[in-house]
């Protein structure tokens, strides 16, 4: 998914950058499929996981400002012995380091049902505590979910911290170029993207597509 391509684009007045960002997920997840690739991965959960665990790693890097942020998959070695884990260790998705703390990450993607409040519970989240009591020492325990809100058994401490939907709607248009910026690559993808943009050029870029010379076909595609 291309953050790049998402900040361009034209959006309803109150429709946050977050909330495009999961209608277009969604609307590539429910494309038919034409091939036997596409029948494998089109809509599969682990894709999903996957395109929101990379969203998730851009997030805590340029937003809450962690220093270094690894997908478990890239956690380096000696730092896996240091904590505990193993590689693949079911419940943590996300290792960060920040002034030599350590921050265990477990994120949630659903698809919304959109007459209800969308709602982690508890026991979808018990593998996770599980997991980070008999490992780490961890500074901070973070959920990071698309949903409204996670529920939690028993009272929450200042480790406990959760990310839902509406922190997410709250990613201001200056930290979603941040975010862009990261290693010059779409969300979910392997392949090199667009190099990254500064916010004049991304502001540039925006007001050429949509200016009256270019709705008309007269001005330069953007970027």
């Amino acid at each position: 998914m291309d953050l790049h391509a998402l900040f361009l684009r034209e959006r309803p007045d109150g429709t946050s950058l977050f909330d495009l960002f999961l209608t277009e997920c969604q609307k590539w997840y429910e494309q038919p499929a034409h091939t036997f690739t596409e029948m494998r991965t089109r809509d599969n959960k682990k894709v999903r996981g996957d395109v929101f665990e990379e969203f998730c790693v851009k997030y805590l890097k340029h937003v809450r400002k962690l220093k270094n942020v690894w997908l478990l998959k890239d956690v380096p070695d000696e730092l896996l012995t240091q904590l505990s884990l193993k590689r693949p260790d079911v419940g943590i998705d996300i290792v960060a380091e920040s002034d030599g703390k350590y921050y265990a990450i477990q994120c949630k993607y659903k698809k919304h049902v959109s007459h209800k409040k969308n709602v982690v519970t508890w026991k979808q989240l018990s593998t996770f505590y599980a997991l980070v009591l008999r490992t780490g020492p961890w500074w901070q325990y973070i959920v990071m979910t698309n949903c409204d809100y996670c529920r939690h058994m028993g009272k929450k401490t200042p480790k406990d911290v959760s990310i839902c939907l509406k922190t997410f709607q709250k990613i201001t248009s200056e930290q979603w170029v941040q975010m862009c910026e990261l290693e010059g690559q779409s969300v979910g993808s392997s392949h090199e993207g667009t190099a990254a943009l500064t916010p004049q050029q991304l502001r540039e870029a925006r007001l050429a597509r949509f200016s009256p010379q270019s709705a008309a076909g007269g001005g330069s595609p953007a970027p």
